[in-house]
């Protein structure tokens, strides 16, 4: 951040201008496992924003300045998310205030430098963030800058982590590259696009359950480690059996789209067999006399297996 600091200049803004972009908030309590540190982390936040909205209310002004980018005709806000928010909700109250907001503004910055200076600004004051928030926060900016290719060294110099913990981010880097394949880092304008497809290729390659990713739509550091390598993770959470249900939902509508519920129902038959599921498919043949069917063809590909016509 302090890089930018001497290339800007200080004024007041309407804050009706500014633009909070959440993905940019280093802050994600859901990231936090303790529930204990959890629920005190958020209202630690709340009653913060609570006395900002107090304070305006009782006529006292924002007196530390906010950073903000200039992306484009964007004012992005970088540092002062908070601040920023409880004007907002201040001038909802009274859209006619004359309120005005000092800042730092940094004029002609990318997306990608709006959005690393966030995640550096955002963990250093307030109510601070946890060490999971903090690594998760620098995962998102070096995913989102492109700096994919860091060594296990070099990573724990960067992030400032265990060599352990490095691995782990280093693996998920690499793994990002490649999903991310010829996208345009330096095009980027915002994450909604770019997480889509981070989401998309990575969920198609790994099992990626819904509790592997964070708020902001990026992989959890230790979630993808562990999905790249194989290793079985049991989620920490009473949410477990409900999750594994919908991904796995998930990934059969997938199949069925793919290769036709016919063909799918005929593999599913195949595949339950002798498995004691409690999993019935008749025949295909059976079925489809039953059905009417019109499509599909009535062989039965078990052709040197026993007949189970009842399966």
């Amino acid at each position: 951040m302090n890089k930018y600091m001497s290339d800007s200049r200080h004024s007041r803004l309407d804050p009706r201008k500014l633009t909070l972009d959440p993905a940019m908030q280093a802050r994600d309590t859901e990231l936090i496992k303790d529930k204990r540190l959890r629920a005190a982390q958020e209202i630690k936040q709340e009653a913060q924003d609570k006395e900002i909205l107090t304070d305006l209310r009782n006529g006292l002004p924002i007196r530390q300045s906010i950073t903000v980018f200039v992306v484009g005709d964007i004012y992005y806000v970088v540092d002062g998310f908070h601040r920023t928010g409880a004007c907002l909700k201040y001038l909802e109250e009274k859209p006619d205030a004359d309120l005005t907001i000092p800042a730092y503004i940094i004029d002609n910055r990318t997306y990608q430098e709006a959005f690393s200076a966030a995640q550096e600004a955002n963990q250093l004051h307030g109510v601070s963030v946890t060490k999971e928030e903090a690594m998760q926060s620098k995962f998102r900016a070096l995913i989102v800058t492109g700096k994919f290719d860091l060594s296990v060294s070099d990573t724990a110099k960067e992030v400032g982590c265990s060599q352990g913990q490095a691995a782990h981010i280093a693996r998920g880097l690499k793994a990002c590259k490649e999903a991310l394949g010829n996208y345009n880092l330096d095009e980027l304008t915002n994450l909604e696009s770019f997480t889509e497809q981070l989401a998309e290729t990575l969920n198609n390659k790994y099992l990626m359950e819904k509790s592997a990713w964070d708020s902001k739509g990026f992989p959890k550091i230790r979630r993808l480690s562990n999905a790249i390598t194989g290793k079985e993770f049991i989620p920490d959470d009473e949410n477990r059996e409900r999750e594994l249900i919908e991904s796995n939902a998930k990934d059969l509508g997938r199949l069925i789209e793919r290769y036709d519920p016919d063909i799918f129902r005929e593999g599913l038959r195949k595949a339950v067999r002798g498995l004691e599921l409690g999993i019935s498919v008749s025949s295909r043949k059976k079925w489809l006399k039953q059905a009417g069917a019109v499509r599909g063809s009535d062989t039965d590909y078990d052709v040197n297996e026993p007949r189970e016509e009842d399966f």
